[in-house]
């Protein structure tokens, strides 16, 4: 009999974790990995104190902040931006208006690509890529109302939350509360005066705050689309985006 080596041990404790959202107990990590009791704790405490596992509220072993890192750095890598190209080229042809995609990178919210209509009758709003104030842009909204809010509260604590749009901490977070349950955020002329955007998040299967998806434009032009029309249009290109995300990493296992 082959006895596995102590990665592979460990390797067996995170895949049986993986498999059930809610997390294991001891007895039920025992039953599912086929190691001893004693084995079974000492690999879930290992892993407990590098941040790879942790203990939630009902005592079982779920994911650690450790691990989800290396998931989410996994996830908004660059190799993973072309997914996005189908629902872009949707979106700026069914809006024709710029699109724009965005991700959260080590604490901050970054445009990662944006794409003009083709059409060049008329100019266009190009918001160029990098970083975006996390309290105001629509993207940035969208994808922090799903952060977890200790993320948020750590970015407070960082200085990258200015808050003025928000009188306080408490207030932000409120807002972002109500993002989640629309399901999409705008920014009215909070950074250029004239310039209306509107983003939606996009998840990967259930891991959410880590993308979001919108349109940006002229502020007459844009509401002159009406904003449900803008939503519905938004929506579908985060749909679209999140299918060919999870096609894509499918692919790659």
């Amino acid at each position: 009999m082959t006895i596995p080596s102590p990665l592979a041990r460990y390797h067996q404790v995170l895949l049986a974790v993986s498999k059930v959202p809610a997390g294991l107990g001891l007895l039920d990590l025992v039953r599912d990995t086929h190691l001893p009791r004693s084995s079974a704790h000492r690999l879930a405490v290992a892993l407990c104190g590098v941040g790879y596992l942790e203990v939630n509220t009902a005592g079982n072993y779920v994911f650690g902040p450790a691990f989800r890192q290396l998931l989410r750095s996994s996830a908004t890598a660059d190799n993973r931006l072309e997914a996005f190209q189908p629902a872009m080229q949707y979106l700026a042809g069914e809006l024709k208006e710029t699109v724009f995609l965005a991700r959260l990178v080590d604490g901050t919210v970054n445009l990662a690509q944006a794409l003009t209509p083709s059409a060049p009758e008329r100019s266009y709003v190009y918001p160029g890529t990098g970083p975006r104030p996390l309290d105001t842009c629509s993207s940035s909204k969208a994808i922090l109302a799903h952060a977890d809010e200790h993320v948020i509260e750590e970015m407070f604590r960082a200085g990258n939350l200015p808050l003025e749009a928000h009188a306080s901490l408490e207030g932000f977070i409120a807002h972002l509360r109500q993002v989640g349950r629309d399901g999409y955020a705008i920014c009215d002329g909070e950074i250029d005066e004239g310039v209306f955007s509107l983003a939606c998040p996009v998840h990967m299967g259930s891991m959410k705050g880590l993308y979001s998806i919108g349109v940006v434009g002229p502020v007459k032009r844009m509401k002159d689309l009406r904003v449900p029309r803008i939503v519905d249009a938004v929506s579908r290109a985060a749909n679209i985006a999140s299918e060919s995300l999870i096609r894509q990493v499918g692919s790659r296992e």
